[in-house]
């Protein structure tokens, strides 16, 4: 089989929700049914390196986190809380339940400490299979980003810029607050497509997402088209929303959250007292390193 055949055909696989076998595991699109619990994750899955310390930008991406999360926990006795939202994630697309202690304990580093990332290994339907941070970046990262609609960032982007435009965004959401709520999200979303929200809980949330972005894009199109046949207003730049099948492009680098890392990333006590328990009183891993 060609690469492009390959390529087209896990579109179509995306697409249609179906699993995609990688690195002899089944990676699975989450559903809209563990909608909270994925929003509580998948914000870690798209971090900037370059908007970390110059130390762990030069990483690749799980050991970057790894590492982030160890020095904080023995500088501040405190974690970052990225790493184990990355696992959290993995395991909710491998279909696994997920225990932040049990999956810590398959983690290993290099000379039996915490210290470079070694590897990590999940069970899946019986079988360990052992995942680098080089497998993880190569193949895992993009396909679960892809599998759920997560945006990950283009690394070349300034980091000073996308720290900015995050800033502005903020400032305009607080002129314009909604109060977020999963039910409220759902409710809407199963209404315009005239289902019931059981239906939805069913979807994948790439499907789902989508269908948000494309019941705002029409909304959007009608509402501008409306005010520019009418003569009253005038776009000096064109149509902000010229088409109702396509979204208009977007210069703005800035795709995920940004700021204090403790503050908005922080896994809070529960990961810090898994923390505690995977590390001994020296800040040694309790496991075997490779």
């Amino acid at each position: 089989m060609s690469k492009k055949t390959a390529k087209w055909e896990k579109k179509v696989k995306i697409r249609h929700g179906e699993p995609i076998e990688c690195l002899g595991l089944t990676f699975y699109p989450v559903k809209v049914a563990r909608y909270e619990e994925f929003t509580e994750v998948k914000n870690a899955w798209a971090v900037r390196l370059s908007t970390l310390p110059v130390k762990y930008s030069v990483m690749s991406f799980l050991s970057a986190l790894w590492a982030l999360d160890i020095d904080s926990y023995k500088q501040t006795g405190k974690v970052v809380g990225l790493f184990p939202r990355v696992l959290h994630m993995l395991y909710l697309s491998l279909r696994l339940e997920y225990n932040t202690q049990e999956a810590l304990s398959h983690v290993y580093c290099k000379n039996g400490e915490f210290g470079e990332l070694s590897h990590i290994e999940v069970t899946q339907d019986g079988k360990t299979v052992t995942i680098t941070p080089r497998d993880f970046a190569a193949y895992v990262r993009p396909l679960v980003a892809q599998q759920n609609g997560i945006e990950l960032p283009d690394e070349s982007f300034n980091p000073e810029l996308v720290e900015a435009e995050q800033v502005m965004a903020e400032e305009a959401q607080k002129k314009n607050p909604l109060q977020y709520d999963t039910d409220t999200l759902i409710s809407s979303v199963a209404y315009a497509s005239g289902i019931s929200e059981a239906e939805l809980d069913d979807w994948t949330i790439l499907l789902f997402e989508r269908r948000i972005r494309a019941i705002e894009r029409d909304k959007k199109y009608m509402l501008y088209k409306q005010a520019e046949l009418s003569g009253m207003v005038k776009f000096p730049k064109g149509n902000p929303c010229a088409s109702w099948c396509y979204d208009t492009k977007s210069l703005s680098a800035a795709i995920i959250p940004l700021g204090d890392l403790q503050q908005k990333h922080s896994g809070l006590g529960d990961l810090t007292n898994t923390v505690d328990a995977a590390l001994g009183k020296d800040g040694q891993a309790t496991q075997k390193g490779t």
